[in-house]
Formats: C-alpha cells, structure tokens, sequence
C-alpha cells in the first residue's frame, strides 16, 4: 500500500506513510470518556515503526454530550450568526435538524464531524510548528497518528509526570510557545489541562483536539481560553513556579487579536 503527502515540516523521523504491508493492533494505550487509543505496529517490507490510534466510541456511547458550546461555530443551516457575520444559507438545514434533534442520523453525522474537526486541527497546528502529534490518516473510527513515547511505556500526561524543579520553568515556556502558535492561527483548545499534555523527552506535547474552536467564529472562545489559561498554570503554580496566569492570558489573546486584523485586512 502507497500514500504520498506533501507537508511544508518534514514527516517526523521513523514514521512510515508510504510502501508499508500492514497496520498491526498491539494494544490498549488509554482508555477515556470519549475515546481509545491504541498502540499500533507499521509494518514495511524493511523496517517498523509505532503509531497512536485514537479510536472514538459510538456516539451513543460517548459521554460528552454537552458539547453545544464547542459546535455552535459548526452550524450548516445559516441560522446562527457570529460576531457581526452572518452565515450564507446552505442545504444543510435537514442535516443540522438531525443533529439538533440528536436523532440516530444526527448523532452519527455529529460524530463524524467531531473526528473531522479534530483531524483538521491537528494539522494545522502541526504544520504552523506546534508540537502535536503529527496525523498519518484518518482511520474509520478515529485518527492514525505519530505516537510519543516507546515500546516500553507511553508519554505521561503532565498531571502524572514527576518534573524537576530545574524543568518547569522550560515546560512553561513550551506551553507558552504553543498556545501562541495556535493563537497564530486563530485556535483555542478549549479543554486544555495537564491531562491534555504530555511530556516525552524534554518536550511538551498538546493532545486532545475535537472540541477546539476557531477565535473568530466562537462566541465562547475568549471565556474558553482563560478556563485553558488558569487550568494549566493552576499545575505549575502548584509545584512552585512563580507565575502570573493572567499575563499569560493576555498575551495570547493579543495573539489571537493580532491573527484577527490580519484575517480582517486579508478579507479586504
């Protein structure tokens, strides 16, 4: 089997996309509220390589289920507006009823766009720099992924990591850098915390994306960037780190504001 993609960063060192034989289950690495995620072995005619499959439930089964908030700026019926832009009608108002009405269809066609939104947001944060995992493809249920860690233990997430006192002060700047990177392009988490990042050799790595929104679009972006903001730093200022969460908070959301007038001027 043989895909090629062309990336403006480099696919990361030891992972195969092209000429592999087979994708081998190894494992359950996690298990969560809305998702799996698996070990997965690539198989290639001269080599392997381990890759992270996040598997989502059936949307019956999935708990987060109050997600109204992160998906408002999804809307496909043309009935909501967004600042002061209103949306062109499209032919989706049945589809977007379904999924109002949380109906079978609906439930289906949200989750699937729930992936899509979280494909869509990994890669364009990878590709502006930020150290996310990098997406290899979009699997039937979910996402096929760069995994981080080895074949003895995955990365653990920040909560469960035992930092250094000497290491704090580099991993903030590392969350600092990345949230300014997602600012670059208009993206908030909206569930950041330490259970939403994970340290792997010295690097600070941004996981779980579906419920990010775009800053332009989202009525509830800004009140979702300092719920991130104050969340992860509540971490740090607990292990001692002498920080000011609300500076932090400033800064990107002048970050995002700068991203804003550039989208504005390049709309005009």
């Amino acid at each position: 089997m043989t895909r090629i993609y062309e990336h403006a960063r480099p696919v990361p060192e030891g992972i195969i996309i092209e000429d592999y034989t087979e994708d081998v289950e190894i494992g359950l690495l996690k298990t969560g509220k809305e998702a799996d995620v698996l070990l997965i072995e690539r198989l290639a005619p001269d080599r392997s390589c381990l890759l992270a499959e996040k598997r989502y439930r059936p949307p019956e089964q999935r708990a987060f289920r109050n997600d109204l908030a992160y998906r408002a700026h999804r809307r496909i019926d043309g009935k909501r507006r967004d600042g002061d832009r209103l949306r062109k009608p499209t032919q989706g108002r049945a589809l977007q009823l379904a999924m109002d009405r949380k109906s079978r269809f609906g439930r289906s066609a949200l989750a699937d766009r729930w992936i899509a939104a979280e494909e869509t947001t990994l890669r364009r944060a990878w590709e502006a720099g930020a150290t996310v995992p990098f997406v290899v493809s979009r699997a039937p249920d979910g996402i096929l992924m760069e995994y981080v860690g080895d074949r003895d233990a995955a990365a653990p997430r920040l909560a469960q990591y035992r930092a250094e006192r000497g290491e704090l002060r580099d991993l903030f700047e590392q969350l600092r850098a990345n949230l300014l990177v997602f600012a670059r392009i208009g993206i908030v988490h909206a569930d950041l915390s330490a259970y939403n990042l994970l340290v792997w050799e010295g690097r600070l790595w941004v996981i779980d994306l579906p419920q990010a929104v775009p800053y332009l679009d989202n009525d509830e972006a800004t009140d979702f960037l300092h719920r991130d903001v104050f969340n992860v730093c509540s971490w740090f200022l607990r292990k001692g780190l002498e920080i000011d969460p609300e500076e932090l908070f400033v800064e990107v959301v002048n970050a995002l504001f700068d991203h804003q007038m550039q989208d504005l001027f390049r709309a005009h």
